[in-house]
């Protein structure tokens, strides 16, 4: 299954939000998944000297990371 990372800029994020950000991946992995399409959120990392954070997903195709992404309103 193809890779993907989505790398964004947040400048001034906080760890509640990242947290939060990760509870709602997590719940629409599962939505997803539930309607039969197989997309995985694998693992996200934050690099504070940049403000970015780095979050690699396996799925079928862009267009399911995207909507993944988008449900969990990232």
């Amino acid at each position: 299954m193809p890779m993907y990372v989505a790398i964004r800029h947040l400048p001034g994020v906080t760890p509640d939000a990242l947290a939060g950000a990760g509870a709602r991946v997590k719940t629409c992995v599962a939505g997803m998944q539930s309607e039969g399409t197989t997309v995985h959120w694998l693992r996200s990392f934050f690099l504070p000297g940049s403000s970015q954070t780095h979050c690699y997903f396996e799925g079928p195709s862009l267009e399911a990371v995207t909507e993944l992404n988008r449900r969990a309103g990232l």
